[in-house]
């Protein structure tokens, strides 16, 4: 083709697409609001009012049954069977006993034992979100364990808390034996910019700059938009570049709830961990006083397997935590960087994390219980 015929034919294509796109924004500035509006109320599309409707509802059903508590913060409702959402999870079961414990939905896993009273308390690592009951390590657990494993972990719990709970419980007649802590690396965030002891020292409390999700940021009014169609158009195909390739922040360097265990200390950092370290001492204590045994677990999330090392700062603090304090200090690092000789960081993140989460998925968490079984608790 001549070169003059190509670039011809380059300048009718350009014309045409000149034209088309005026043509479109034309109807877009005059005509796209009622175009819109048509295809939400023929529910062709989700208007965005519905999606806000949505996480609304989904919101509302997680506060039904995650409640506040008086004494420490906050907790599970007492004898639920609710499904549960969490992040891109499938839904999932959540069941409670008469103490606001998770449980299994399954009955005869329930069936109380007639040996020692262990407890597992952490945050949702040890609560379980995301997965039904049987595919966390503490169901595995009290399935095979001949002690009665009971399970005080609740999402966004800290030191601070897992003290506040033990000693109310406890106070209140709750028989126990042993108390295992899971001390998740998201703990010393927790310590340092969200919870407090009340000025009672009764009780936990929450910084007043924390801040809440606002679900209406879903939404921008489209009414302030000269060309409604294009901005839905850019919105949507936003949404699905993300659910193809999506942006996971927490696999980021500097995702600032696991940072702190690779970069140099800040003050907010040295905050965090004085305090979960006075808290657990606080533990400590009060255990020592009832005759109770403690042990300290740690695992890694996604940001140290990628950044971090076996020997981390997390494993360092709570391993000198444990002299003298501790029946057991549980190492759950070396399980999961043992395999980088044969699988990279993100391969091990695939394998044993939930998807685009933190949390681990029904491998991972046998590949804790797998370490229990192993210790006498006796």
């Amino acid at each position: 083709m001549p070169s003059y015929l190509f670039y011809q034919k380059v300048k009718e294509i350009f014309i045409v697409i000149l034209i088309s796109t005026a043509i479109f924004f034309c109807i877009d500035f005059f005509f796209g609001k009622k175009i819109l509006d048509f295809l939400y109320t023929n529910n062709i599309i989700l208007s965005p009012e519905k999606i806000i409707s949505q996480a609304r509802e989904i919101k509302e059903k997680e506060k039904s049954y995650r409640i506040k508590n008086e004494h420490f913060h906050h907790t599970l409702a007492s004898n639920i069977r609710v499904q549960s959402r969490w992040g891109n999870s499938k839904p999932y079961l959540t069941c409670t006993d008469k103490f606001g414990f998770r449980i299994s939905c399954i009955e005869k896993n329930n069936e109380r034992k007639n040996n020692k009273n262990i407890v597992f308390i952490g945050d949702s690592f040890t609560e379980g979100i995301g997965l039904d009951y049987e595919k966390n390590f503490t169901s595995m657990f009290n399935n095979y364990s001949e002690n009665n494993i009971i399970n005080m972990g609740v999402t966004s719990y800290s030191p601070i808390i897992y003290l506040k709970k033990i000693q109310y419980f406890v106070q209140k007649g709750l028989d126990i034996d042993h108390v295992i802590v899971f001390i998740d690396i998201s703990d010393i965030d927790d310590e340092a910019n969200y919870y407090y002891e009340c000025e009672d020292q009764n009780n936990v409390c929450m910084h007043s700059w924390h801040k809440q999700s606002n679900i209406n940021s879903i939404k921008k009014k489209e009414e302030n938009f000269l060309f409604p169609l294009y901005e839905k158009i850019r919105i949507e195909t936003k949404n699905l570049k993300r659910k193809i390739k999506p942006k996971i922040y927490i696999y980021r360097k500097n995702y600032k709830r696991s940072m702190w265990t690779h970069v140099e200390s800040t003050d907010e950092i040295k905050k965090g961990i004085n305090n979960s370290i006075k808290h657990m001492i606080s533990l400590h204590n009060f255990l020592k006083t009832k005759d109770i045994s403690l042990s300290v677990a740690v695992y890694p999330q996604p940001g140290q397997i990628i950044y971090d090392s076996k020997n981390s700062k997390q494993v360092k603090i709570w391993k000198n935590f444990c002299e003298n304090k501790c029946k057991h200090f549980i190492n759950l690092f070396p399980p999961f960087f043992d395999e980088k000789p044969k699988l990279t960081s993100m391969q091990i993140i695939k394998k044993y994390y939930i998807k685009n989460d933190i949390h681990f998925n029904e491998l991972g968490n046998k590949k804790i219980f797998n370490v229990l079984k192993n210790l006498d608790f006796n």
